[in-house]
């Protein structure tokens, strides 16, 4: 054995139960994942890598961080998992449905409708200004170099159209809040 894997295999068995608690207060509820699981494929990926964990002067600390890696990967995969039985959860199979419900479809289509009915309200100074920083997301610094207009005078323009478009659509907001 080298080096490497001696002194991992004695931090290991004397953090072993420090570790376990680290991973536990990681997880949430709902996460299906064993603490013991990740613990042991951290220490695994590590095994081969002798001369790496030799050279590390705080290993305690790069395991710990290893660890913290490992159970953000495992969440942002979150993938179905098969139990040892070979039982299939029917639910891990579902994909949820992305499609708004009707109610909710009509309420949007009438929300895009009213905001393109207040945008074209607005004057065309106004509206360019606001469609190119809100919609388009470009800055304002870009706009002013390109349109030869002071950066204030933009600003001014995009907040008198902020204004005039939460008052087009503060009686539609109104509404739905008493709904």
């Amino acid at each position: 054995m080298q080096s490497g894997t001696i002194r991992l295999a004695e931090i290991y068995a004397s953090e072993k139960a420090r570790f376990l608690r680290f991973i536990d207060r990681q997880l949430f509820d709902g996460d299906e994942l064993d603490s013991e699981d990740i613990l042991s494929e951290v220490i695994f990926h590590l095994l081969p890598r002798s001369e790496l964990v030799a050279e590390i002067e705080n290993l305690t600390a790069y395991i710990y961080r290893s660890l913290a890696n490992r159970i953000t990967d495992l969440r942002r995969k979150s993938v179905p998992t098969v139990a040892i039985d070979n039982t299939l959860n029917e639910d891990a199979f579902v994909l949820p449905d992305s499609r708004p419900h009707p109610d909710q479809a009509l309420a949007l289509n009438e929300l895009q409708l009213r905001i393109r009915e207040a945008i074209d309200q607005l004057g065309v100074k106004e509206r360019t200004v606001w469609i190119a920083t809100e919609i388009d997301g470009r800055p304002f610094s870009e706009l002013a170099d390109e349109w030869d207009e002071p950066i204030g005078t933009l600003l001014s323009r995009k907040s008198r159209a902020s204004a005039k478009l939460r008052h087009s659509l503060a009686d539609y907001r109104n509404q739905k809040e008493l709904s």
